[in-house]
């Protein structure tokens, strides 16, 4: 008698084999542990840039350079076929923490990669509309997130005080869906990674887009407009580089006291002072 074990079909474990590895490259937060670390941390920074962006300029330096690092990082891996979800986020991170302190030292820098960051959320909010993308080839999407992400880095150069403010929403908008869909699976994640990962197929995991991704597009353009309106609301008036005010006029020169606020301008230097702020 033919013994029972011999009937389990032999491709359960190519199967189970496929399985472990379209997860592990459909990100680097899949799992449990890892996923909720990244979905509350994505969620409450995405709240603070969204909303405070602006006022807390500092932070939001610290966390465009950690997101543009880390992300460029992970992009590079996945697409030189890294599946190892530990490697990739550990290199992800420590990428993502070296390039946030280096826009903080590099703010005219950093708001100019805020604008790319904002304008290449925008992209992937405008291919996660339809199931596969808006645009169906990997060169198209490659074109477009390349184009809108050159745009809002200009704009970022010569506009700075608007894009922080803009930018900043739309980015804090975008981490928080980001970490709601840590939590909430709705496919939301997986797709956009699908849009930058040519190991991927996107056909062959989204045949249907979900009602909660669907719902998570809404949240994310809803959230950054209420945030850029917030933020232009309560510190359009304020600047993140103060300027000196001119002195009254006087026959006696002023002497600056030790103790005396510093003015931030910027101050070019043989250091690549055009990217950060100087200190006279």
């Amino acid at each position: 008698m033919m013994p029972t074990t011999l009937a389990v079909p032999i491709t359960q474990k190519d199967d189970a084999g496929d399985k472990i590895l379209d997860n592990a490259r459909d990100g680097p937060y899949n799992i449990t542990i890892q996923g909720g670390i990244a979905g509350a941390i994505l969620i409450v920074a995405g709240f603070v840039l969204c909303f405070f962006g602006y006022r807390l300029f500092h932070v939001t330096m610290f966390l465009v350079g950690f997101y543009f690092a880390g992300n460029f990082s992970y992009i590079g891996m996945a697409n030189a076929g890294v599946t190892s979800t530990t490697l990739l986020l550990a290199i992800s991170v420590g990428v993502g923490i070296l390039g946030g302190l280096i826009l903080v030292c590099c703010s005219r820098l950093g708001v100019a990669v805020l604008g790319a960051l904002a304008f290449y959320a925008l992209g992937l909010w405008i291919l996660g509309w339809k199931t596969g993308g808006v645009i169906t080839s990997s060169e198209g999407r490659i074109i477009l997130l390349v184009c809108l992400a050159i745009i809002g880095f200009i704009l970022g150069l010569f506009r700075e005080r608007e894009m922080v403010m803009f930018g900043s929403a739309v980015v804090g908008a975008y981490s928080f869906v980001l970490g709601v869909d840590m939590f909430a699976h709705t496919g939301f994640t997986n797709q956009a990674g699908q849009f930058i990962n040519s190991k991927n197929t996107i056909d062959s995991h989204f045949d249907h887009q979900s009602v909660g991704a669907y719902a998570l597009l809404g949240t994310f353009i809803v959230m950054a407009f209420l945030g850029a309106m917030i933020q232009f609301w309560s510190f359009g008036r304020r600047s993140f580089r103060p300027v000196a005010v001119a002195p009254a006029p006087s026959t006696v020169a002023p002497v600056a006291a030790p103790g005396d606020n510093a003015v931030y301008t910027e101050k070019p230097s043989r250091f690549g002072g055009f990217w950060r702020r100087g200190r006279y």
